[in-house]
């Protein structure tokens, strides 16, 4: 017995999707329930958590594993899990994954109806943020910068770059959606003023990629930047803290730059992605596994 029952298609699936399965599970590890994990396959073998597609293969699942939760994720299995909804004792999660982890989304008849029958939560691919993100690339901590060519402060930013000898890369706001793959592995910081910080979600969408946000707010609103968490908030270019938050990151060890890196995945995780969703259960997180907050 389970306290949460995971479903998910592990036929033809890619390799986004087995590391979004083997994150979600380590993720889940943190919290203090019991989760197993059984793949759609094209062979049923419980001993190894693989069971053929059929409603009446996963009821006779669900019945003898007696779960509080069945979460789904990928149409196939969402459509399965709705369409033996009315039978089920426990609580039902389904899941609409971007295309990029689960490819083309079945049509079916069959699918239209379970989606009559029940809602999916809906993680998005960061073009825009959906119920939930996953990033598909991440970055390398570089410490090469990056900002907007479409931001008011773009010549300034510049400006300061090449007197101090910063790296630096000046890109249009479409090049940063996802997937940038390119991108997230040739810059480590964004700098980005408060006029289009909350453009796209772009504050969220670099603590995915794993990328600290230098904030540029006269108005001092941190638009969602917790400070040495995620990134850092200036006034003005004008402070010598500016130019000194820009010196340390180029002039970090790759060590402390990636720490950094994983700190901010990890505040996106936890404010729209894995944690987030996996603390919406309410389940308590373990107390040894919390992690201790990056300062400075």
């Amino acid at each position: 017995m389970s306290d949460a029952l995971v479903l998910w298609d592990a036929r033809n699936s890619n390799r986004f999707l087995q590391k979004f399965i083997e994150d979600f599970a380590a993720e889940f590890m943190r919290f203090s329930l019991t989760v197993r994990f059984v793949a759609l396959s094209n062979t049923t073998s419980l001993e190894e958590d693989q069971i053929k597609p059929s409603m009446r293969g996963l009821l006779d699942l669900v019945h003898a594993e007696s779960p509080l939760h069945l979460i789904t994720f990928g149409s196939k299995p969402n459509s399965l899990a709705s369409l033996i909804s009315p039978a089920l004792r426990c609580q039902l999660h389904t899941n609409l994954l971007p295309e990029w982890m689960e490819g083309d989304r079945q049509n079916s008849t069959i699918a239209k109806l379970a989606g009559y029958i029940h809602k999916n939560e809906e993680w998005g691919d960061g073009g825009a943020l959906k119920d939930y993100f996953y990033p598909q690339f991440t970055s390398q901590a570089s410490s090469s910068i990056a900002f907007f060519k479409e931001d008011s402060f773009s010549n300034v930013i510049e400006e300061h770059a090449v007197t101090h000898g910063i790296d630096y890369q000046s890109i249009p706001i479409e090049a940063f959606l996802p997937p940038s793959k390119l991108l997230v592995q040739q810059v480590g910081m964004l700098v980005v003023s408060s006029s289009i910080a909350n453009q796209d979600d772009i504050i969220e969408l670099a603590n995915g990629y794993g990328l600290p946000v230098l904030l540029i707010s006269p108005e001092m609103r941190n638009f969602g930047i917790r400070e040495g968490e995620n990134g850092w908030v200036v006034s003005t270019t004008q402070q010598i803290q500016y130019t000194n938050y820009l010196k340390n990151w180029q002039g970090m060890s790759q060590n402390t730059r990636e720490m950094i890196s994983q700190y901010c995945q990890y505040s996106q995780s936890t404010h729209s992605g894995l944690r987030c969703y996996c603390s919406s259960l309410g389940y308590p997180e373990k107390l040894e596994l919390k992690d201790f907050k990056l300062r400075g």
